[in-house]
């Protein structure tokens, strides 16, 4: 395959050099100075721009000379003219970079929304869909900062994490539901900034939900406990008595599903209010 690339360079302004004389033929002011932008290019289309060249020529003799040959008089006067007409380089010379940056960004939020999508819905792209699900992202639309006292086990949850983490993260931001149906206990956390906290330090999360439950002492009434940490956009931290996902970047939130039940009975699941209470 063959590709053709390189420099190209295009005058983007022509002026007159006021004060000066030509070296050659000592003619006063029979300078034009030409401004050449230079670009890379892949397939003659501009990439990167580079640098800009400026070339006097005498009307007089024709005599050419190069920037590193101007005297201090005509460097001098090349400064005021830049100066009070500057040479601006063509928008179109970066026409290609900029086109580069946009496919590899579009690129890159199409892979990270497949990523986001596989992370929460591995089921996707088959026909058939598990009705729990619904139920869990409507809990999950619950979660509120205001939790009230009367929910006592969310309001004790909150407290005993609010005593726990005592550095790094606003407390006072995150959203929480609880729901207790039988035996089992859903516990739903949302940390806006969690990006304050290392990846690899994120699982400490569940630790401390988990702490806070053992010192409600109520291991009589829940048998299965299901608890996921949401970041600011994505389900990080997932743990039930059966699985757990706990990365700390994209969790698999269909782990919760089993909280509302079997496949089977998930038609007639029915939310049930929270009534675990703590002494």
């Amino acid at each position: 395959m063959i590709f053709f690339f390189g420099i190209r360079a295009t005058k983007v302004k022509e002026r007159k050099l006021k004060r000066t004389a030509c070296p050659n033929c000592q003619t006063q002011d029979s300078f034009t100075v030409s401004t050449f932008s230079k670009y890379f290019h892949f397939f003659w289309i501009p990439i990167i721009p580079l640098f800009k060249t400026h070339v006097a020529e005498c009307s007089n003799c024709k005599k050419t000379y190069s920037k590193a040959q101007f005297t201090p008089k005509m460097l001098k006067s090349l400064e005021n003219e830049n100066r009070i007409d500057p040479a601006k380089r063509p928008l179109w010379q970066g026409c290609g970079c900029i086109l580069l940056v946009v496919v590899f960004a579009v690129l890159f939020g199409l892979s990270m929304y497949g990523v986001y999508m596989r992370a929460n819905n591995p089921q996707a792209g088959i026909e058939e869909v598990d009705d729990r699900r619904q139920f869990l992202d409507a809990d999950m639309g619950k979660m509120t900062k205001a939790v009230q006292q009367k929910d006592t086990l969310t309001f004790a949850l909150k407290s005993c994490v609010d005593y726990d983490i005592v550095d790094g993260l606003d407390t006072e931001n995150f959203e929480y539901f609880t729901q207790l149906k039988e035996d089992k206990l859903l516990i739903l956390m949302k940390v806006s900034d969690i990006k304050k906290i290392e990846t690899k330090y994120r699982k400490e999360l569940i630790d401390v939900i988990e702490d806070c439950l053992y010192a409600m002492d109520r291991d009589d009434l829940i048998k299965e406990t299901y608890i996921a940490v949401e970041g600011k956009w994505n389900t990080i931290l997932v743990k039930t008595p059966f699985n757990e996902d706990l990365g700390g970047r994209f969790a698999n939130k269909n782990l919760l599903l089993p909280f509302y039940g079997t496949r089977d009975t998930t038609s007639t699941t029915t939310n049930v209010k929270d009534s675990l209470m703590v002494e």
